[in-house]
């Protein structure tokens, strides 16, 4: 029970919301890896990602932020709001559908463990069966 609850997502509604319905999820599952997010204001920052909320703010730690005339600032730690990000670079190295499943199946084993005695309607067993067949089409293609 303790090792289900240590994943868990924990936030408002409206950041539950944005974890199942983004892709939020796949920068979550950056933590601890070296990436570079462009900034709306065409400057961007690199930096080793520490934590990122349910509403994509991102905190850095050892992070350089580069402004629009080429300057470079060092910081031990910087905090990233979601409404100044423009792109978030994916490193090569890092799987982008692979971490997507990893993260959905996570959240559908807490879910399958936590709504275990409830019982599902017919038109919520189409769509998960709906939901299954698109990700192992998915697999096939890979």
């Amino acid at each position: 029970m303790e090792d289900i609850n240590k994943n868990r997502f924990i936030g408002t509604s409206k950041e539950k919301f944005f974890y199942h319905n983004t892709l939020l999820c796949l920068v979550q599952s950056l933590q601890g890896q070296n990436i570079t997010v462009d900034l709306r204001n065409d400057s961007y920052v690199c930096g080793t990602v520490v934590s990122v909320d349910g509403f994509m703010n991102i905190s850095f730690s050892h992070a350089v932020y580069c402004d629009t005339k080429g300057n470079e600032f060092s910081f031990e730690n910087l905090f990233v709001q979601a409404r100044n990000i423009r792109y978030v670079h994916i490193p090569e190295n890092i799987s982008i559908l692979g971490n997507i499943k990893e993260a959905v199946k996570k959240d559908f084993k807490k879910k399958s463990f936590e709504t275990s005695s409830v019982k599902k309607s017919r038109k919520a067993k189409k769509a998960l069966k709906q939901h299954m067949q698109i990700v192992a089409s998915l697999e096939n293609t890979k």
